[in-house]
């Protein structure tokens, strides 16, 4: 009888450092939630900023190709102008090497 006693005793000890321990692992499990619920918040904000870069930086992309555009379109014209404006620039300079073969 007395050790049927002994082991209830060491039972309800046993029952209530399991308790314990699960009462523990259940509060650790609560706050890992509670940090991979912080996690996933900073990850959708990341996420969130890199699409808004990624906007911003293909609107900045088409800036571009626009300035280029335009930069193209004023070097064309400068080029066209100039050459119209002198005409000579576009006969072909002769060299001495052609004047010594004439005077030949």
């Amino acid at each position: 009888n007395k050790d049927c006693k002994q082991q209830l005793h060491d039972m309800r000890q046993q029952k209530e450092q399991t308790e314990q321990h699960l009462h523990d692992m259940r509060q650790q499990n609560s706050e890992m939630k509670e940090q991979i619920d912080a996690y996933e918040q900073r990850l959708q904000t990341t996420e969130d900023k890199l699409t808004k870069m990624k906007v911003k930086n293909k609107s900045l992309q088409l800036e571009l190709n626009e300035i280029i555009q335009k930069a193209d379109v004023v070097q064309i014209t400068q080029t066209t102008n100039f050459m119209d404006s002198n005409p000579k620039n576009l006969s072909v300079s002769r060299n001495s090497s052609d004047d010594e073969e004439e005077n030949q």
